[in-house]
């Protein structure tokens, strides 16, 4: 991915004078006055004033930024995809090699024992015992009953078999031990006096701790998610600062009208990202990004007229929300011209009446 930036040799959050300087040395440096005859320099001089007219606008150059950072992620999806599919190549080259090796260990053995199969017994073996030939204990049996039903019902009883008698015994003790059971759980219940009546579901949801988000507009932060860490850098990979205010290295836009808004994250103790979000154009553009921290609040000034929402993620939780739409506009009056003043709360607590919406990375620009 070849950028602006580096069309201009710059780093990506270098400030104005620094972009006008370099693209000033480079189109010295390849002027058509000095290579009136070198195609490679005319392309070249191309790239730098497209570079610097994108650069030093602010908008457009807030732009180029998203564009950068969507590319990144795009590059990033498909190196993992790509990683993924390896790693899913690799298992099933793996599975086939170990069933390739149990078919070969499974041919090897088989003629083995084919040829044991084949050996003749010796003479002196016992003979095999079939499934269809009866043990002599079972047969003795047999007789006996034959001869009982030959005597009729007043000859002498037939005595149950073994494991008969002990199938029976077994049955009869479980049988015991059920009425004992049931005869003694009432009384038990009665003596410890307990009380075994079901608990509503509605009782054991009120001992149990609930998360409510909730803005007014402000939010209640939820709980650290599983498996997130809370990111030691900033995005550009700053360190994050002291106090609460503008984050470094992004643009402040839409910074000509008189409107402000205040972010309030003193009921909070959880840190803030904030992202104040245009959305009155064709694609949402961040125009401030804020760093709160817990504990205090931050306003935001001179904001032009337009429809706006805030983004902001928590950073002990990773989780991110956006508010509902809101619009800051300016009245001229006799005495002067009015603006909004907003107050943006974010709670620890549920409080206020509207409610905040989840949203994922994609929707955090």
């Amino acid at each position: 991915m070849h950028t602006h930036y580096d069309n201009l040799k710059v780093s990506r959050d270098a400030p104005t004078e620094v972009i006008r300087a370099a693209y000033k040395s480079l189109s010295q440096k390849y002027h058509p006055d000095r290579h009136a005859d070198s195609e490679e320099a005319n392309r070249i001089m191309r790239l730098l004033n497209a570079a610097y007219e994108v650069l030093s606008d602010p908008e457009r150059r807030a732009e180029h930024d998203q564009w950068i950072i969507a590319e990144e992620k795009r590059e990033a999806e498909r190196t993992l995809r790509q990683a993924q599919a390896q790693r899913a190549s690799a298992a099933q080259a793996q599975r086939q090699a170990a069933q390739r090796q149990q078919a070969a260990r499974q041919s090897a053995a088989r003629p083995a024992q084919q040829a044991r199969a084949a050996e003749p017994e010796p003479a002196d073996a016992p003979p095999f015992r079939s499934r269809k030939a009866r043990p002599e204990r079972q047969e003795r049996q047999e007789r006996t009953r034959r001869a009982a039903r030959e005597r009729g019902a007043d000859g002498p009883a037939v005595p149950l078999p073994k494991y008969g008698s002990i199938a029976l015994y077994a049955a009869i003790g479980a049988i015991i031990v059920i009425m004992l059971g049931d005869w003694s759980g009432p009384g038990e219940a009665t003596a410890s006096g307990t009380d075994a009546r079901p608990v509503p579901a509605s009782a054991a949801q009120a001992q149990a701790p609930a998360l409510v988000r909730t803005v007014s507009p402000g939010v209640q932060l939820a709980s650290r998610e599983r498996g997130y860490t809370r990111p030691s850098m900033t995005p550009r990979g700053m360190p994050w600062p002291d106090h609460s205010g503008y984050l470094p290295g992004y643009p402040v836009l839409n910074g000509n009208g008189l409107s402000t808004l205040t972010v309030d994250n003193s009921g909070s103790a959880s840190d803030v990202l904030l992202k104040l979000v245009a959305v009155d154009g064709n694609a949402p553009l961040p125009v401030r990004t804020s760093f709160v921290r817990g504990g205090s609040s931050f306003t935001m000034e001179n904001i032009s007229p337009g429809a706006y929402d805030l983004r902001y993620q928590s950073l002990d939780s990773g989780e991110i929300f956006r508010s509902e739409r809101f619009d800051l506009s300016e009245v001229r009056e006799a005495a002067g011209t009015s603006a909004n003043r907003n107050v943006f709360k974010l709670y620890a607590v549920p409080g206020g009446t509207s409610r905040s919406v989840t949203i994922s990375e994609r929707e955090f620009p």
